[in-house]
C-alpha cells in the first residue's frame, strides 16, 4: 500500500526558517563528514538571513531558495557557510513546477520545445500551493530542471535540497495510466535523482520526501502491479542522495509507514545517507515521543509549528 504524505511548500518566496541540531554528546567523537545539523530558510528578510548565519555551525547543511536573494545576499551566506564548515544548499523543485518559475519554464518551451505544452506534461494542479505535479519523463521538463542545476551551480553553493520528489506517488497510483505506464515515470523519477547528483559528484544532495523510492525495490500498481529497482539506499551509490529528509515524521501510523520507518532506521545505520526529520505542532506527533524516537534511531530532528503556511519563527531543536 503507498501511503501520500504532505511535503514542503515547492514555490514560496515568503520566510520559512527551521534550526536542526544533535544534542551533543559527552566524549563522543562526530564523523566530520557527516552533517550534524540542518537549517532552511525560504525567504529574504535581512534580519533572518543574519539570523541564520549566526547560527550555522560545523557540518550544518543550510537550505537556501535563492530566487529571491541578491547575488550579494548569496555570497555573504556562502561566505559564513564557508567560515564555519558547513553546507550551503539551494532549493530545487524537481516533481512541481510552482507559480515563480511558471513564466520561466513556458519561455523554455517555446526556445527548445515549441510543440510541446505544460498541459501535456502536467498530471494535475496542486491547489494548495497553486503548483503543477509534473510527469519527470518528458523530456522537456527534464531538460529544464537540469538546466535549472546548472545555472544554480554558476553560484557559490554546496548542493541541492530537492523537494516534491513525492510526485512519484502519483505516478505509482494513476488510474489512467496502465502499470507498464507508471512504471516507466517511477524509474524516471530515480534517474533523474541521480542524474542531478552527477553533475557534481562532490556537491551534497539532500531528498525531501520520495519515501516510495528508498528501498531496493518500488511497487507499482494497485492490487496488482510490477516491481522496479528503487534507490536502495542502504546499500552504496556513486549518484544516490546524501540526506534524506522525513517530514511530517511519526505524524501517521499504519502497515506502510512504519515498515518505512524500520528501513530509514537502517538506512542510517548503514551511513551512506543521512536521516533528518522534522515535525510540528499542528499535526497528531506528539513532540517529546518525536524527538525521542529521532534521537533513539540516529535522526537529526526538528519542531516546526504548521504543516500548512510558512511561518516567522525558527523551529526548536528539543
Amino acid at each position: 500500500m503507498n501511503y501520500i504524505l504532505p511535503r514542503i511548500n515547492p514555490a514560496v518566496m515568503y520566510l520559512m526558517l527551521f534550526v536542526i541540531s544533535p544534542p551533543a554528546i559527552m566524549g563522543e567523537e562526530t564523523d566530520k563528514s557527516k552533517p550534524v545539523g540542518f537549517q532552511l530558510y525560504y525567504g529574504s528578510d535581512p534580519q533572518v538571513l543574519n539570523l541564520l548565519q549566526q547560527r550555522m555551525q560545523p557540518g550544518q547543511v543550510v537550505v537556501i531558495e535563492l530566487r529571491g536573494l541578491s547575488k550579494e545576499q548569496i555570497q555573504k551566506l556562502a561566505d559564513r557557510a564557508q567560515q564555519v564548515k558547513a553546507k550551503m544548499i539551494a532549493y530545487l523543485s524537481v516533481g512541481e513546477l510552482g507559480q515563480i518559475e511558471q513564466q520561466n519554464f513556458q519561455q523554455y518551451l517555446k526556445q527548445h520545445a515549441p510543440q510541446s505544452s505544460l498541459a501535456e506534461m502536467s498530471l494535475s494542479k496542486n491547489e494548495t500551493f497553486q503548483s503543477w505535479h509534473m510527469d519527470v519523463r518528458q523530456p522537456a521538463w527534464r531538460d529544464f530542471v537540469m538546466q535549472r542545476v546548472r545555472q544554480i551551480y554558476q553560484l557559490p553553493v554546496d548542493g541541492l535540497f530537492l523537494d516534491t520528489i513525492d510526485s512519484v506517488d502519483l505516478y505509482i497510483t494513476k488510474k489512467d495510466w496502465p502499470v507498464p505506464r507508471r512504471a516507466q515515470s517511477v524509474k524516471s523519477m530515480i534517474s533523474l535523482i541521480r542524474e542531478i547528483k552527477a553533475v557534481s559528484p562532490e556537491k551534497f544532495i539532500l531528498q525531501n520526501r520520495g519515501l516510495n523510492l528508498i528501498g531496493k525495490t518500488v511497487f507499482v500498481g494497485d492490487a496488482a502491479g510490477v516491481f522496479v529497482p528503487g534507490l536502495d539506499l542502504q546499500q552504496q551509490h556513486p549518484h544516490n542522495p546524501d540526506g534524506l529528509l522525513w517530514e511530517s515524521a511519526y505524524m501517521h501510523s499504519g502497515e506502510w509507514i512504519e515498515a518505512k520507518e524500520r528501513e530509514l532506521r537502517q538506512i542510517q545505520q548503514q551511513g551512506h545517507t543521512t536521516v533528518f526529520t522534522l515535525g510540528y505542532t499542528d499535526t497528531k506527533a506528539d513532540r517529546k515521543q518525536f524527538f525521542q524516537k529521532s534521537r533513539a534511531a540516529g535522526f537529526i530532528p526538528a519542531w516546526g509549528s504548521s504543516t500548512t503556511r510558512l511561518h516567522l519563527e525558527p523551529t526548536e531543536s528539543q
